[in-house]
């Protein structure tokens, strides 16, 4: 097999027809792209889960799951980059190799050494593995955060614990009755695991290519982490240049269209990494399809943010003059801010919720006009392939993971779940905790085989699962987000697993093995979570909880206000009220038609002009763009756009030789010297230590630094 894949610069592809004259033989993958990117040579000897595993694995996981923790209460969040991970574990791991004692430990008859011999692909990949499991901020922070800030009900260490664990585990245990159906089979791709795949091989395969991007990475590092205390701490304006406020900062107007933090973000800039990275716009497979993937989100927020939300509200539309121009929060019929506990039924509903009506149908209709018939073909064909499958025999010398260990944790995780809905104040009956598992096992296979394939369109399920329990259990808003909860992410960690099971088949890790280091790492995930999670509450609730405003802007809860507002919207008030015949907000219904519409013409000009390009054109993903408004911050369009366009066009196509040396090192060492700077900030400086920066022209904190002096909500 070829160990480097062949780009074609001027179309901006892999050259497929090159790639399967040169890599496909009998003993490769009938996927042309599969057998470009993946080995075929595997040695079972290599040791897994060794020392050097369980010491970085615990590292890189706690410090991935702290990380996104902070970030989760930050108004730009940043994705814990799992290149990071790979680079530096690989580099740890090879030091290790060098400096532990080789000489074996014996423990009643069990053996084993603290240096088994030579750091390998195999315990590299399960230590990658183990931190994007488990370094993360898993969805129930969104559940502990919303109970703790805005219903004054303190989550207790064990059942945090447990909730963050049980709703996560659970969808590992349906994961294992998927495997022969998303795993196995050649056609079940999962996209992107084949980045990572390359990755890894390029590392293993050559320690002085490695070494290069180690000293890029170090280099860019260095200079990220001493620039981000400027516009983090020294110099706020540079995180949300507003130019259209320093035209004009006292203008209401002007305020409302420039604004980054509480207006559309139009013509606004940002210097600032936390901004300009929080959509990864580095983070990028080869394929052209993914510069449109950057393209369709883009244009998604442009319309929504610069041309929606000013019309909406200066047309006066659903009354949007009586609310403040973009909030979060709950409002009453009079757009004043309401506590829960005195809530007027006239709500104003998130601005997002018919954008979401949108894009669900316009993903089922998209995925059917352009994907269908290649997903039902390749899934027909796929239990065929799974027996010529050079890497399903490859896999099958290592010993599947028994059904039963997946069963033992479904039905142990349901358990929680169900008892956690009596005894974490939520009033959720065991019939309604059992439907939302229901949802979320019967839906899974659909959505995983869409997901397999495609890797880019994956169909939530929290939307949904609010609407039937908001039905089934109206004016319970907890209730609703527990029901949410375990409905959608059931399905999307069993996902996850599966798509690092599909890693792990084509790295040739035992299943045992990845079983193991997924659970341990979100068992390690779920403690730094809470801890966490409850530190930054404890030090900054002012600010997460409204009382006062931070002066910098960038403690805003955004996140658990808005998981706050659609339990109300859904839970306390209820979709028939909301929505229902002869509501206010029902004509929002209309975005179910809409959505699945939207495509068709788009798929009608693609068939009659087939050399145009409109399959190019994605609906459900200028749905997503659409959608930002108000979990996001808008400062970071033009400059996220900017770097997408130079990362996945420009250097992709013109400086190619380039790309595919040092963008993904260039990616993790802008994101991790951020991310490190960011949290060091807050230590230090802004969180437990209160050392702040001097006020002067470029850190105003009336204008939370931006310089837009119609101060809070306007």
């Amino acid at each position: 097999m070829s160990e480097s894949t062949d780009i074609n610069p001027e179309k901006g592809e892999i050259d497929v027809e090159k790639e399967k004259k040169d890599t496909i033989n009998d003993d490769d993958s009938p996927i042309p792209m599969v057998a470009a990117a993946v080995s075929t040579e595997d040695d079972p000897s290599l040791p897994c889960l060794t020392f050097r595993f369980w010491v970085l694995s615990t590292f890189f996981t706690a410090l991935g799951a702290a990380i996104s923790t902070f970030y989760y209460f930050r108004p730009n969040s940043q994705t814990y980059s799992v290149f990071f991970v790979l680079l530096i574990s690989f580099f740890l791991g090879h030091g290790m190799a060098k400096v532990l004692p080789t000489r074996k430990f014996r423990i009643w008859r069990w053996e084993f050494s603290l240096n088994p011999g030579p750091f390998n692909i195999k315990e590299h990949v399960c230590i990658v593995i183990a931190a994007n499991t488990g370094g993360v901020s898993a969805y129930a922070i969104d559940v502990i955060s919303m109970q703790e800030l805005f219903y004054n009900t303190h989550i207790p260490f064990l059942k945090g614990f447990f909730l963050l664990v049980s709703s996560q585990v659970l969808g590992y245990g349906m994961a294992g009755f998927l495997r022969k159906y998303l795993v196995r089979p050649a056609n079940m791709i999962w996209p992107v695991n084949l980045v990572y795949s390359t990755l890894f091989s390029s590392f293993h395969n050559s320690m002085p290519a490695a070494r290069q991007k180690l000293r890029y990475y170090a280099i860019v590092f260095v200079i990220v982490f001493i620039w981000q205390f400027v516009p983090v701490y020294m110099f706020n304006l540079l995180t949300s240049i507003a130019l259209l406020c320093l035209i004009s900062p006292y203008s209401k107007v002007m305020n409302r269209l420039g604004s980054g933090y509480h207006g559309s973000g139009i013509l606004n800039f940002s210097l600032d990494w936390n901004a300009i990275g929080q959509f990864g716009p580095l983070f990028t497979p080869w394929h052209v399809i993914f510069l449109w993937v950057s393209v369709n989100y883009f244009v998604g927020a442009i319309i929504g943010s610069w041309i929606i939300v000013p019309v909406v509200y200066y047309a006066n539309l659903f009354d949007a003059n009586k609310f403040p121009y973009i909030s979060s929060h709950p409002f009453d019929k009079d757009g004043k801010k309401q506590a829960i506990l005195c809530l007027n039924l006239n709500i104003f509903p998130d601005k997002d919720t018919n954008n979401y009506f949108m894009m669900l149908t316009a993903t089922i209709s998209h995925v059917y006009l352009f994907y269908g018939e290649e997903i039902w073909k390749r899934f027909k064909a796929s239990r065929k392939e799974e027996e010529k499958d050079v890497h399903c025999r490859m896999m099958d010398k290592y010993p599947e993971v028994p059904n039963f260990w997946y069963a033992a944790v479904f039905v142990s995780m349901a358990a929680i779940a169900i008892a956690l809905g009596y005894i974490n104040d939520a009033h959720l009956p065991w019939w309604a905790q059992s439907l939302s598992i229901a949802i979320a096992v019967s839906m899974v296979l659909p959505i995983g085989v869409i997901t397999a394939i495609s890797s880019n369109t994956q169909l939530g399920l929290n939307v949904i699962t609010e609407m039937i329990c908001g039905y089934l259990l109206p004016g319970n808003p907890i209730a609703n987000v527990y029901f949410k909860l375990y409905g959608y992410m059931a399905l999307y960690q069993c996902l996850l697993l599966l798509s690092d099971l599909k890693l792990g088949h084509y790295m040739k890790i035992p299943p045992r093995y990845m079983f193991i280091s997924q659970l341990y790492a979100t068992i390690i995930g779920a403690f730094v979570n809470y801890w966490v999670c409850q530190l930054i509450i404890q030090y900054k609730r002012p600010y997460l909880d409204n009382t006062e405003v931070d002066p910098t802007g960038q403690w805003t809860a955004n996140q658990s206000q808005i998981f706050n507002t659609a339990s109300i919207v859904w839970g306390l008030i209820g979709p028939a009220k909301t929505f229902g015949p002869g509501s206010f907000y029902q004509p929002l219904l209309w975005g179910f038609v809409i959505g699945f519409v939207l495509p068709i013409p788009i798929y009608l000009l693609h068939r009659r002009f087939p050399k145009a390009r409109f399959d190019l054109v994605n609906i459900p993903l200028i749905c997503t763009g659409l959608s930002i408004i108000p979990q996001y911050y808008r400062n970071f369009i033009i400059m996220g756009f900017l770097a997408s366009f130079m990362s996945q066009y420009y250097a992709y196509r013109y400086k190619n030789r380039w790309w595919k040396k040092y963008n993904y090192a260039l990616s993790a060492a802008l994101d991790s010297a951020t991310q490190i700077a960011t949290t060091i900030i807050f230590f230090c400086f802004s969180g437990i230590v209160q050392i702040p920066f001097p006020e002067w022209w470029g850190n105003n904190q009336a204008s939370e630094g931006e310089r837009c002096f119609v101060s809070g909500e306007i």
